[in-house]
């Protein structure tokens, strides 16, 4: 009697429901207590296959999440119901498990049992949707439970069916509703709409013309049609006349045919033509450009009834898109340019659009710019922020900024200087700010190198010397416009190289720069510095790290000591040379922030060095000239007193002479005295004649005439010879003379002038060698023939060996030691014209050794004439 009771009260209230819905919310509040289940849940069939939980009472919502949209595939009680049509009744939490292991993330009580009912309509055995009942405790299920079970299901089957009906029938009674007031409403607007058509059609802008089918008869045109064409469109045209009366072009200049009409395509076959631009011809010869849609108008079968054509002249739209596709082409052709950097800027300074001009320039990448890291606030330096507002406030009140120069912070932190303007314009309906920045780099860079270079020659000219102070004064000028720091070394008169001047942008850094930075050896083994100064080609190191200060200086000082930790700098070596000769080095360095160095900057280092090399040289003429100067009245001075000693002799003698010859009173004077006079004569004329000689001989050597005459000689008895001729000078310096070798030495060779070389070197070496003996070697050894003169006399200073073989040169004084200072010079042209070379060794005290190496055969190269001294 009780299941009676609750199944009435069950069936009374789903009959009270109405909807899906509320039949779903009576269900799970009244067929669980029912049948004393602890929850209860429906879910229903919403699309085939498909189960969803509508409704569910003693669970949440979220306990279920997994479940609440299932397919009938899944493993569950539920789908189970649905596919047998049969109830699945699960009487333990064991049982449960057993059947569906993936019940097992359901948070499930002890002792707890299921059943999954399906509701099935009886009638049409369709299945609806499963109800789902959950018990606290374990428990079997009698056949009466299981046919109440039933009976309760039944009924909310049957309500389910009629919710739905009920919903179905509503929503049929709603749409025919909707359908009858539809109707109404568009029969209304159909009339609202015609009228408003005729308005509309006299009001567009376009041309319109209605043309019947079959003829094509045209039936309306409106009064843009009469304007377009210029005169009105006759209403008895058909299509014959029509296409008659005006002439259309293709896009490519083929005329139209008749049947290629857009209107007679509408007409003829049902053609939907959409935009088709043509070009027309009015019947005085005038064209215009027309954009034509056409499409046809059908009745309710579909047959074709008549056809409209719009026409919208479009000859000022074409110019236009001319005009613009034209200055769009050129705009490209600027941004993708590298005329100048252009950049879009918004009004907060966001930079979102930029050519790669621009992005080079500023150092920023594309990727940089689209996250917004480019903006005008960060690429105005600190000191430019006041100008920049000011600029900025001109271009909200002008439009336009008027071109200025300003520098600009690029991304590494370096910068650049740049001119650079704007304008305000509209980009895509959006406020924005058009600037251009052309790279004034190179015009400053170049304008600074104009300015160092015209003061580093102001330096330079202020005096005809070049001292030390002059070059540290240049070398401090570069290192404060063109570089960060500078060295200059120059080649010393011994060969070797001195560091002239350094300095550096940082003071402090000077003395460690002066230290550290090589200086390599003349007699090293090379070197890209020493190959630099001996090629004269200059040397660019664009990244001066490790590896590059290793090439540089091998076995020097480490790099620290010359660049701060991480310091990035390049490196410019440039050779000092003049006139094929080395004179030295000029060493520049940039470091940052300072621009590397690169290779359009190597003329301008090469520029400095021919400068500093053009002063330099200027210098050392002047100080040769000064030298030349003082060698000529030097020379004049000893040439003078050299002329009057033999002359002096001579007219003391013939004075005597002619004193005994008045004083003999007319007797003849006897023979023996003149003899002896004539003796003595002879001796000072041969002295006199020497001098001039040797004059003469440094006159054609500077003018490259002092030809050779070459045959067979022996060298060991040309020097035997000279001994022989010099016995009494000899004798009258109280040396001794040993002619060491007896063999013979023969080669190709000028007689006189090998001669001339003996004698020069005996002369000497008794003029020298202190009354001390003198030893004379001529042998052959290494393949050329050797000449040696030692004498134990004086010697020669070091610093003075260099020179000795210079015109009018001496290594002592001449108030000593008489003599024009040419021999050894002489000797040292014959030897250079023979192919030889001539060396000295000597010792302060202990005498001097000179040594002459000829070869055995002196190319002859026809008529020889010895080259002049350079």
């Amino acid at each position: 009697m009780e299941r009676l009771l609750r199944l009435q009260k069950v069936t009374s209230k789903l009959s009270q429901a109405l909807t899906p819905e509320q039949v779903a919310h009576v269900i799970v509040q009244q067929a669980g207590p029912a049948m004393d289940a602890a929850d209860c849940s429906i879910f229903l069939l919403e699309e085939p296959g498909v189960l969803r939980l509508v409704q569910l009472v003693g669970m949440s919502r979220r306990e279920l999440e997994p479940w609440t949209c299932l397919t009938l595939d899944v493993p569950l009680p539920v789908t189970d119901a649905v596919r047998l049509g049969e109830p699945v009744w699960l009487e333990s939490r064991e049982a449960v498990l057993e059947r569906y292991p993936a019940m097992s993330r359901l948070p499930l009580s002890h002792g707890r049992a299921w059943a999954s009912l399906p509701l099935e309509v009886e009638v049409e055995g369709r299945v609806l949707g499963v109800l789902t009942l959950g018990f606290d405790r374990e428990r079997g299920f009698a056949e009466e439970d299981r046919d109440f079970a039933r009976l309760v299901a039944r009924q909310c089957a049957q309500a389910l069916e009629r919710a739905h009906l009920y919903a179905r029938e509503r929503e049929l009674r709603e749409q025919a509703e909707r359908a009858r007031a539809e109707a109404e409403a568009h029969r209304r607007q159909v009339e609202l709409e015609h009228l408003r058509l005729q308005a509309v059609l006299q009001q567009l802008p376009q041309a319109v013309i209605l043309a019947e089918a079959p003829d094509g008869r045209l039936v309306m045109g409106n009064t843009q049609a009469a304007r377009i064409h210029g005169e009105s469109v006759p209403a008895n045209w058909g299509k014959e006349e029509y296409t008659v009366a005006r002439t259309g072009f293709h896009p490519d200049g083929r005329p139209y045919s008749p049947d290629e009409w857009p209107l007679v395509r509408a007409l003829s076959r049902g053609e939907l033509v959409r935009g088709e631009v043509m070009e027309v011809r009015r019947g005085d010869g005038s064209r215009y450009s027309l954009s034509v849609s056409a499409g046809p108008v059908r009745d309710a079968e579909g047959r074709v009834t008549a056809a409209v054509a719009l026409m919208e002249d479009i000859t000022e739209r074409l110019r236009l898109e001319k005009s613009l596709r034209q200055g769009e082409s050129v705009f490209r052709r600027i941004m993708e340019s590298e005329m100048m950097g252009l950049a879009f800027t918004d009004r907060d300074g966001l930079i979102h659009e930029a050519n790669e001009a621009f992005l080079s320039l500023v150092g920023y990448s594309r990727e940089q710019m689209g996250r917004g890291a480019l903006r005008w606030q960060v690429l105005v330096p600190p000191e430019g922020a006041e100008a920049g507002l000011r600029k900025q406030r001109e271009l909200w009140s002008r439009g336009v900024v008027t071109a200025f120069e300003m520098e600009l912070v690029r991304g590494d932190g370096s910068r650049v200087p740049v001119l650079t303007g704007a304008a305000q314009v509209e980009v895509e309906e959006r406020e924005s700010t058009l600037s251009f920045v052309l790279d004034m780099s190179d015009l400053k860079r170049a304008e600074g190198a104009v300015r160092f270079l015209a003061t580093a020659s102001r330096v330079l000219g202020q005096s005809l010397e070049v001292p030390d102070a002059t070059l540290q004064h240049v070398a401090c000028l570069a290192s404060v416009s063109v570089a960060s720091w500078c060295v200059i070394d120059l080649v010393t008169p011994e060969g070797g190289l001195r560091r002239a001047a350094a300095a550096h942008e940082d003071l402090e850094r000077v003395p460690r720069l002066v230290r550290a930075w090589p200086t390599p050896a003349m007699n090293g083994s090379g070197g890209p510095l020493l190959e630099a100064l001996r090629s004269g080609e200059p040397l660019l190191f664009q990244d001066f790290r490790a590896e590059a200060w290793r090439r540089v200086s091998p076995g020097f000082v480490p790099l620290e000591q010359v660049m701060e930790a991480g310091e990035v700098c390049s490196v410019m070596v440039v050779p000092l040379r003049s006139h094929e000769r080395a004179l030295g080095l000029v060493t520049l360095g940039a470091c940052k922030p300072r621009r590397p160095h690169g290779p359009e900057d190597l003329s301008l280092g090469q520029e400095l060095a021919h400068r500093l090399a053009a002063a330099l040289e200027s210098a050392r003429l002047f100080l040769e000239s000064q030298r030349a100067v003082q060698l000529r009245d030097e020379f004049l001075a000893v040439a003078s007193h050299e002329l009057k000693t033999p002359l002096t002799p001579l007219r003391l003698q013939l004075q005597g002479l002619k004193r005994v010859a008045e004083g003999l009173g007319g007797e003849p004077v006897p023979a023996e005295r003149i003899l002896r006079v004539v003796r003595g004569c002879e001796s000072q004329v041969r002295k006199l004649a020497g001098l001039v000689n040797d004059l003469l001989d440094v006159a054609k050597l500077a003018q490259g005439r002092l030809p050779l005459h070459l045959e067979e000689v022996d060298l060991g008895a040309v020097a035997r010879e000279v001994l022989e001729q010099l016995s009494a000078e000899v004798v009258r310096t109280g040396c001794w003379v040993e002619l060491m070798d007896r063999e013979r030495v023969v080669g190709r060779w000028d007689r006189l002038r090998l001669e001339q070389v003996v004698t020069n070197l005996l002369t000497n070496a008794l003029k020298y060698g202190a009354g001390r003996p003198i030893h004379v070697h001529v042998r052959w050894a290494d393949g050329v023939a050797r000449l040696s003169v030692r004498d134990e006399g004086i010697g020669i200073a070091p610093e003075h060996r260099g020179r000795i073989f210079g015109k009018f040169e001496r290594a002592v004084s001449e108030r000593h030691y008489g003599g024009l200072g040419l021999g050894l010079h002489i000797t040292w042209q014959i030897v250079s014209a023979l192919g030889g070379t001539i060396a000295v060794e000597s010792e302060v005290g202990h005498g001097s050794t000179f040594t002459v190496e000829l070869p055995r055969d002196t190319a002859d190269e026809g008529a020889r004439a010895m080259l002049a001294e350079p």
